[in-house]
């Protein structure tokens, strides 16, 4: 499929919402698929008005901060898209503001946009029946995380008058800017209160 210059610059964009850089982006080969999925999805009108905002604070090197709550729904979309190869359900809120006259639904915009889904990438895994990565590469240790540093220079992301980072950056990062659940992040297991209902059980039966 041909990659129309408006698609060059939805992946230039995608790249700090992705962590990817422009090379895996278009490696993948959904580039302009995913810019027309979000278009229809959104409204031309709305998503055009995203990508403008959104461009402004990247090159500026901010963040999402800048979005609104609508507009931050839609970042979220599209990297959901690149990451599954799917089209979540938006919150109800933004899809309202949205005014799209259409099902609010997920689904996978192609069969092969299942298998080019970057989260197959982040593990160093491959899709259930493709891909396969090649006989015994499962015994080979992947290679480490990149620290936030390595991938901010990877990907050319600007962060105009910041330090220099090192190897403990990532402990610097605020617990609210971390994947998975609040709970999870950096809480030893052993410092988990049990749930009264369970430490109840737990009382009785040691009684």
């Amino acid at each position: 499929m041909a990659i129309s210059a408006d698609a060059r610059e939805f992946v230039r964009l995608c790249v700090p919402l992705t962590g990817f850089a422009e090379f895996d982006l278009y490696g993948t080969g959904m580039a302009q698929l995913y810019l027309d999925t979000a278009r229809a999805q959104v409204g031309e009108k709305h998503f055009a008005e995203f990508l403008d905002v959104w461009k402004v604070a990247y090159e500026a090197g901010a963040g999402v901060e800048i979005l609104s709550p609508t507009q931050l729904e839609t970042a979220r979309a599209v990297t959901y898209l690149w990451y599954t190869g799917a089209w979540p359900r938006m919150a109800p809120a933004a899809h309202a503001d949205l005014r799209r006259e259409m099902a609010n639904a997920e689904f996978v915009v192609a069969p092969e946009a299942y298998v080019e889904g970057l989260v197959w990438r982040t593990f160093h895994g491959h899709p259930a029946g493709a891909k396969p990565p090649g006989y015994g590469t499962w015994s080979v240790r992947p290679p480490r995380p990149s620290t936030l540093a390595e991938l901010r220079e990877e990907i050319g992301v600007p962060r105009p008058g910041a330090p220099d980072e090192d190897e403990d950056e990532a402990v610097a990062v605020p617990a609210g800017r971390l994947p998975g659940p609040l709970l999870a992040r950096g809480t030893a297991p052993s410092t988990v209160p049990a749930a009264d209902g369970v430490r109840a059980d737990v009382q009785g039966g040691d009684a």
